[in-house]
């Protein structure tokens, strides 16, 4: 088992990098899409997969994440959980599709379109926070997301002190 201050160290890193290359992912699908958007007739399939098209980014910062945890820890439940964890941000970006599959077929109002999307994407919010206990009980040495938003605060400082 890695222990924690490395497993930070690691996470730190791949963050930066996977970040780096996601941001220029973004860029080229919004460019892609600006360009659709701007010298084409959108249909509302179009406008769809624009919108699936801009989660690849967060699918790929995901996939990282999981491949660099999985590193971290050999026992079975552990990586069950890890992978499981990937498996809500896909189900997430799965739902999005499904929603916009809704929403153009009902067609109807913003208040149907709200309450849609909250019903399906809150209870991800909350398996989310269910899977990180469930990892932490696991793995006693697991950095849990507030620890990496501090390791990647603290990065930020002393690149600019």
């Amino acid at each position: 088992m890695i222990p924690k201050t490395e497993r930070l160290k690691q996470m730190v890193e791949n963050d930066r990098k996977v970040n780096r290359t996601a941001l220029l992912l973004t860029f080229a699908i919004l460019g892609i899409a600006f360009y659709f958007i701007f010298t084409q007739e959108i249909s509302l399939l179009t406008f769809a997969v624009i919108i699936m098209a801009t989660q690849l980014p967060s699918l790929y910062r995901a996939w990282h994440r999981m491949k660099l945890l999985l590193t971290f820890n050999d026992e079975a439940r552990y990586q069950k959980f890890v992978r499981l964890e990937f498996g809500i941000v896909l189900a997430n970006v799965i739902l999005l599709g499904i929603f916009i599959a809704i929403a153009w077929a009902i067609e109807g109002s913003l208040v149907v379109f709200a309450i849609l999307l909250i019903a399906l994407f809150i209870p991800f919010i909350f398996m989310s926070v269910w899977v990180n206990r469930k990892i932490e009980l696991i793995d006693s040495e697991h950095v849990t997301n507030h620890e990496l938003r501090t390791a990647h605060r603290d990065a930020s400082n002393n690149r600019f002190k």
